[in-house]
């Protein structure tokens, strides 16, 4: 099938452990596949690019299809395993990541350019959570060139996060948006209010940035000064891992469909919302539209608009 939205990022296995004892182990996750959720509830083609090992357990290729992911960018890497990490949580809802892939195979094996399906480069977006800055600069110039409409989202790695200013600048004049977290956005900048944040993004060549702030919402803001304070959803808050991931999926679904900036992150913020009210990959079902509409709508009512000055 073409797809109409990729995510170029990693798959990871997670072996949960919660306060009480509970365990949930051999569990699908990963910046993309959480990217994906928050895609698939306004868009059914999907894109999966990522790395597995001959590890990789085969039910977990039957959810993703099952789900509506396109699969032939989920790239077998010979003598690569699967990435795994624990995911521990602590009573006071603390999450403690621990990665079980050694860094240097995680390096050796991610996704590359090269391996992308030539269909898929005429999707409508990618989102982007891969590589060091040099090599995502690489990566977003080679998009765009193949595909000068494309739509691109990218949301900083941890591997971002200490880079000098002018590296970001580098890669920010070239996307649709750039949302980071409130820790990452504060660890890059250096700034201590969030408006000052987004302001700083913007003043390196960013068009557009939505800084997520997790039960606060999202504080979203353009080049041309329109400014929003979008709300979190109401969840069932069983997991708020990805949830972040999620909603940087429903915003690139929003502008690639055209929708203005606003308008895409609502999209965004109930995507975030599916995100939290499960352990790893979700079953959709036929109530998902009319469920999404009613969260949209919610959200829609509670927009706050931010005036300059």
């Amino acid at each position: 099938m073409s797809v109409g939205f990729v995510t170029f990022s990693n798959l990871i296995i997670d072996d949960i452990v919660l306060p009480d004892g509970r365990t949930f182990m051999n569990t699908l996750g990963g910046a993309g596949m959480h990217a994906l959720v928050g895609m698939r509830v306004w868009a059914d083609r999907l894109g999966y690019m990522a790395t597995v090992g001959s590890d990789f357990d085969p039910a977990h290729r039957t959810a993703l299809a099952r789900l509506g992911i396109d699969l032939r960018g989920l790239v077998e890497r010979a003598g690569c395993r699967t990435p795994r990490a624990w995911q521990l949580f602590e009573p006071d809802e603390r999450r403690i990541e621990i990665f079980r892939t050694d860094a240097a195979e995680f390096e050796r094996c991610k996704v590359k350019f090269e391996d992308i399906p030539a269909d898929y480069l005429k999707a409508r977006g990618f989102h982007l959570h891969w590589g060091t800055l040099e090599e995502l600069e690489s990566l977003v110039s080679r998009l765009r060139a193949t595909n000068a409409t494309l739509r691109l989202v990218w949301e900083p790695s941890p591997a971002h996060l200490d880079q000098p200013r002018d590296s970001f600048e580098a890669v920010l004049h070239q996307l649709d948006l750039f949302s980071p977290s409130l820790d990452e956005a504060q660890r890059i900048t250096g700034c201590d209010e969030p408006g000052e944040m987004v302001a700083t993004f913007l003043k390196w060549g960013a068009p557009c940035v939505a800084l997520r702030m997790g039960a606060r919402g999202s504080l979203v803001q353009t080049a041309t000064g329109e400014s929003w304070q979008i709300p979190a959803v109401p969840a069932t808050i069983v997991d708020v891992t990805g949830a972040g991931n999620s909603y940087c999926g429903g915003f690139l679904t929003g502008l690639g469909a055209g929708l203005d900036p606003l308008e895409a992150a609502l999209r965004a913020t109930v995507s975030a919302s599916f995100a939290l009210e499960q352990f790893g990959l979700p079953v959709f079902d036929e109530t998902l539209p009319a469920e999404a509409a009613r969260r949209l709508a919610w959200a829609r009512e509670r927009v706050e608009e931010i005036q300059e000055g």
